[in-house]
């Protein structure tokens, strides 16, 4: 948080709480979308000595105002404590398998033993990905490396000590004719097939290039439902989930970003109609159905018409932060 009044919030006790958030103070019945929350930036005026002391009180505001919201007669998307819990790979998961999906057998660790039984004793082709993506970047800003997801094979296991570096995530390969996005909107699911040109393991650096197509398919009905499920257990009522399927037809599940980006899918196929799906499901009440959903979203514009007309030039450009735990910075 800066000067910018944008970027104040209070929070009032009287009779009722009352929370601003910028310039808006929050009523009853309005919707708030909590996605890819960051940690406040103190005023960069405040003396070195006094840093400590601003960044704890920051951190505490922050944590004041973020669950005060979940009190108050407004609709989350999705609620501040939800996301710290279901962005745990490690729940997500066990709360996938528990719901009657597919999962992968998984190992999390740093330990180089555990590594290397899973790896050698596995007579499987696996995987490594990090936990979250990264970027390495030049001072110049040119960018020379990113995280992704690669096979692993036991030859490739460097020393032991390396191994304790930074955890990962090793994982079961699922051979896949195609990847699956799916998109959560309340009580429903939209899923669309991924294909990849050159049949890569992880589709997501290479969609910038134009290398990924997107289809609508249908969702089978037994992963539908356990998504749902998924969804209810975990207490949200957006995400986007990633899927694998093999060649028999079965979906993997591999993971779910519960802010996660999903306007792509719009530019990669002008008839998936997400964007107006999703503002159906914001305005609409909660617990819409699906077909209330597809009901109203005509009643909206689509992303195409939207980036063409002069509203979008009414909307502030987002300020990126300072500071991004996804990005390193090198010489």
């Amino acid at each position: 948080m800066a000067a910018c009044p944008k970027r104040q919030a209070s929070v009032s006790f009287s009779e009722t709480s009352q929370l601003t958030l910028g310039e808006h103070t929050l009523d009853p019945g309005d919707v708030v979308w909590i996605r890819r929350i960051q940690q406040p930036q103190p005023n960069p005026q405040v003396a070195p000595a006094d840093k400590k002391f601003s960044d704890g009180e920051y951190r505490w505001f922050f944590q004041a105002v973020m669950y005060l919201i979940e009190t108050l007669p407004v609709r989350c998307i999705n609620k501040y404590s939800a996301s710290r819990f279901i962005n745990n790979k490690s729940v997500q998961l066990l709360l996938a398998r528990s719901c009657g999906m597919h999962v992968p057998h998984t190992l999390i660790s740093n330990s180089p033993a555990a590594v290397r039984t899973f790896v050698q004793n596995n007579p499987k082709r696996m995987i490594c990905k990090s936990f979250y993506p990264h970027i390495w970047e030049k001072e110049s800003g040119t960018s020379y490396a990113v995280t992704e997801t690669f096979e692993l094979k036991a030859e490739m296991l460097p020393r032991d000590e390396v191994l304790t570096y930074a955890p990962a995530i090793y994982q079961d390969m699922v051979v896949k004719p195609y990847d699956v996005r799916l998109v959560l909107l309340g009580n429903a699911v939209y899923s669309y097939s991924l294909h990849h040109a050159s049949g890569a393991l992880d589709w997501r650096q290479d969609s910038s290039q134009g290398m990924v197509t997107a289809k609508i398919i249908e969702t089978p009905a037994e992963v539908e439902q356990s998504v749902l499920v998924f969804a209810a257990q975990a207490g949200i009522s957006f995400g986007s989930c990633d899927f694998a399927v093999d060649a028999e037809g079965r979906w993997w599940y591999l993971e779910i970003n519960e802010g996660g980006q999903f306007l792509w899918l719009d530019e990669f196929n002008e008839n998936i109609h997400l964007f107006e799906k999703f503002l159906a499901f914001l305005t609409g009440p909660e617990g819409a159905s699906k077909a209330a959903i597809e009901e109203r979203q005509s009643e909206f514009p689509s992303l195409r018409d939207y980036m063409a007309s002069s509203a979008k030039e009414m909307i502030e450009p987002e300020q990126p932060a300072t500071e991004t735990p996804f990005m390193s910075r090198e010489p």
